[in-house]
């Protein structure tokens, strides 16, 4: 099961549109209970960093706080 796969069954809030990839990172709107499941279930979390989502995209993170999750696009 995928990352994206992972969140979106612990939390059944999200939505594809909380998500975003490129190249083989995957976006994710950093909601509090996101942030509280990455911290608790992936062992890569220190490797995530933060943006800002930019104005004018088509997805939930348009102006909010996201995780870039590096190669956690595919990765099982």
């Amino acid at each position: 099961m995928t990352l994206k796969e992972q969140l979106m069954q612990a939390i059944p809030t999200l939505t594809e549109r909380d998500f975003a990839t490129h190249a083989t990172d995957l976006y994710v709107v950093a909601y509090p209970e996101v942030t509280k499941w990455l911290k608790a279930n992936y062992q890569f979390f220190n490797n995530i960093s933060n943006f800002t989502g930019q104005k004018g995209s088509d997805w939930n993170g348009e102006g909010k706080p996201c995780y870039d999750i590096p190669f956690a696009h595919w990765n099982k």
